[in-house]
C-alpha cells in the first residue's frame, strides 16, 4: 500500500503525462516539418502506455482511484502556447526547445520522487523505465532541434 505521500507523488506525475500528451499531440499538428511533427505524435502516443502504467499502479492502491486527464495549469499552458503560435507563427526550433525544458522538468519530478520516496519494488520499476524513456525523449529531441538549427543558420 502507498502512503498518502507516495500515492499524491505518482498520481501528480500521472497528471503531468497526461499534460504532455495531449502537449505533443497539440504541439504535432501545428508545425509544419514532418520529422518534428513525428516525433511529437510519437512521444505522445507512449505517453498513453505511460499514464495507463501510473493507473494500474495507483488503482492497485485504491480500487476506487478515478486517473485525471491532466491539471488546469496544463490546459492553460496549452491555450498560451497555441496562442502565442498563432501570433508569432512560432517556429519548430521554438517549439523544440519548449518541450525540451518540459522534459526536463518532468525528468526533475521523477527524480525527486525516486530519491525521496520510499517506494515499492513495482512502483519504483515503472518510474525508473519511465524516467529512462523520458532521458531517451530529451536526446532525440534536442538532437532534431539541433540540426533544425544547423539548417536555419
Amino acid at each position: 500500500m502507498h502512503s498518502k505521500e507516495q500515492y499524491d507523488a505518482i498520481h501528480t506525475i500521472h497528471d503531468l503525462l497526461a499534460d504532455s500528451r495531449k502537449e505533443y499531440e497539440s504541439a504535432s499538428h501545428r508545425v509544419p516539418d514532418e520529422r518534428v511533427k513525428g516525433l511529437l505524435h510519437r512521444i505522445s502516443k507512449e505517453r498513453t502506455g505511460m499514464e495507463a502504467d501510473l493507473a494500474q499502479n495507483l488503482r492497485q492502491n485504491d480500487p476506487q482511484h478515478k486517473t485525471g486527464d491532466g491539471t488546469l495549469g496544463g490546459a492553460l499552458h496549452r491555450a498560451l502556447l497555441v496562442f502565442r503560435d498563432a501570433i508569432n507563427s512560432t517556429s519548430e526550433v521554438n517549439v523544440l526547445v519548449e518541450m525540451e525544458r518540459q522534459e526536463s522538468d518532468l525528468l526533475g519530478r521523477y527524480n525527486n520522487v525516486l530519491k525521496t520516496l520510499d517506494l515499492d519494488d513495482f512502483s519504483c520499476a515503472t518510474l525508473t523505465q519511465q524516467h529512462m524513456e523520458i532521458e531517451k525523449n530529451v536526446g532525440r529531441i534536442h538532437d532534431l532541434r539541433c540540426s533544425l538549427e544547423t539548417v536555419e543558420h
